[in-house]
């Protein structure tokens, strides 16, 4: 070797091994960019009035509610923009005291203005959200009587008007801009929505992504710690969680079967608890019950012919519990002293329900619409289906499997179009109140979206407890609709389902929560220690 090639090659070992050394002290780079894929978005919509709770995933990073709640879904007044709250004496004019300061992404400063156009809108007859009906009900007036204050005043007395306005339930307590929308109308609104969040909408790109950007500094996370968070809908289990082993993506729904080869390459796993009970529903026709699942009989054997315990172990791989009570949200029950009874489990008994089945007068069978979709936290969704659908053929019952969107399958339902089908739900647990909702939604026959209950009985204690401030009345109330639901079979209580979100290995910690349809990505994204 030549003088000239030794002194080139001492040079070039001592780069490298400077490179080298540089690299391994060199601090590890902050991540900037934050990518959520889930199975379903359920609905894609961008405006809090249409469809509401099922896209609060992304909804909650653009807009601030009026309440706050903590990641366990408590009220609190330190999350929303209303700093504090207190009802008069009677529990008919709701006060609320709202942040000052608080700007939109416009730069426009939020005001009381703001919250009256935002609550008017969403009771607003072209609303689609979950309550928009409770609160027509409820809300007589609503008074501004200074840009920080804001008075709610009701027709009746009530406990529930904070948490209707919540993060806990669905999306009227979002607060959208007044000057905003009345300058560019709904139609850009829906395409740009406009909030106070800690990020600015930025695109959509339906059946793909929705993409966010980071504010400055935001008044109750600070500095967001992402520049950017991506929301990414990837049906497929086998390519969410391919993406995130190539680190291409940080957290994602996963079905319970593949938790355990997660987790064994060192994938941390996230459950909620009893996040839903799994519920499948038989859809009223204009006039309410048809035949055959208006029989009593009809509606015992369908529930008889499912073996809760197996479609617990081999659709949701023990990370499942067998439910006994139509809309029974066990986080409610330590609420109002409500315990399902061992009696009230269903057996799996085939022969007792053909024999209902023969004793109403279909013992031959009927043809039986199931419409299969995916859904947020449900990605056995169709498997589940399918599994429904094979035992019900075993007690003579016809299914007919319809694949088909879940937006698709809601419009049938709530038009009631689909009269008599079956489709079903990951419904959310929620405590009382949220409870109560979900009931005044989807069992209360003057409800527009109540197209699965049609029962008197049932009506007179919802509007009983819309009116009450005993809570020891509400308590009984709720615990004799919770009684009444389950002695009619008025659906099909499958199982509680424990939901896994999987993340990378380098997102340290992190909990979904326990707030229905929300992954309180914003706590991730906190730039406060």
């Amino acid at each position: 070797m030549t003088r000239i090639s030794r002194i080139v090659g001492a040079t070039i070992l001592s780069v490298t091994v400077a490179i080298v050394g540089a690299t391994d002290h060199a601090p590890a780079q902050a991540k900037t960019e934050l990518t959520v894929a889930l199975s379903s978005f359920s609905a894609e919509t961008l405006d809090p009035a249409l469809q509401g709770h099922n896209v609060k995933y992304y909804l909650s990073l653009i807009f601030d509610y009026l309440v706050g709640v903590t990641p366990e879904g408590q009220l609190t007044p330190a999350g929303g923009l209303a700093s504090k709250w207190e009802p008069s004496a009677d529990h008919k004019r709701w006060t609320f005291h709202l942040r000052k300061g608080v700007k939109f992404h416009t730069g426009e400063e939020m005001t009381s203005e703001d919250v009256k156009f935002s609550l008017q809108r969403a009771m607003s007859k072209r609303s689609t959200t979950g309550y928009a009906g409770p609160l027509r009900t409820l809300i007589q007036d609503i008074e501004t009587p200074a840009p920080d204050r804001v008075v709610i005043v009701l027709k009746q007395p009530t406990l529930i008007i904070p948490t209707y306005l919540s993060r806990s339930l669905s999306t009227e307590g979002m607060v959208l801009p007044k000057k905003y929308i009345e300058a560019n109308g709904d139609d850009v609104f829906a395409r740009k929505p406009v909030g106070t969040g800690p990020y600015k909408f930025v695109e959509q790109v339906t059946g793909s992504h929705i993409k966010l950007t980071a504010v400055d500094n935001h008044w109750r996370l600070g500095v967001p710690k992402y520049k950017n968070v991506t929301f990414r809908l990837i049906s497929e289990e086998t390519t969410r969680i391919a993406m995130l082993r190539r680190g291409e993506i940080d957290v994602a729904d996963v079905s319970r079967e593949r938790v355990k080869e997660l987790e064994r390459e060192g994938f941390p796993v996230h459950f909620r608890k009893d996040e839903a009970v799994l519920q499948l529903w038989f859809v009223l026709g204009p006039d309410g019950w048809v035949a055959p699942t208006k029989d009593k009989r009809v509606r015992e054997a369908l529930n008889l012919a499912i073996d809760r315990k197996e479609i617990a172990q081999a659709i949701f791989a023990g990370r499942a519990e067998p439910a006994a009570v139509p809309f029974g949200l066990t986080w409610s029950w330590a609420h109002v002293g409500f315990k399902a009874t061992p009696d009230m489990a269903y057996p799996y008994d085939p022969a007792r329900a053909k024999k209902l089945l023969a004793d109403a007068g279909v013992g031959s069978g009927f043809p039986l619409d199931v419409y299969a979709f995916q859904l947020p936290g449900l990605p056995e969704g169709k498997a589940f289906a399918e599994a429904v659908a094979g035992y019900w053929e075993k007690i003579g019952v016809k299914p007919k499997l319809i694949p088909v969107d879940y937006p698709a399958f809601r419009k049938l339902w709530v038009d009631r179009k689909a009269p008599g089908a079956v489709g079903y739900y990951n419904i959310a647990n929620r405590d009382w109140i949220g409870t109560y909702a979900l009931l005044e939604k989807m069992a209360y026959t003057p409800s527009k979206l109540n197209a699965t209950v049609n029962d008197p009985e049932i009506d007179g204690m919802i509007a009983q407890v819309m009116d009450q401030t005993d809570q020891a009345k509400i308590n009984a109330l709720m615990r004799n609709i919770f009684t009444r639901l389950r002695s009619e079979h008025y659906g099909v209580p499958v199982v509680y389902i424990h939901a896994a979100y999987a993340t990378s290995k380098t997102l340290g910690k992190y909990s979904p929560g326990a707030v229905m349809y929300d992954l309180f990505i914003d706590t991730l994204a906190s730039g406060k220690p």
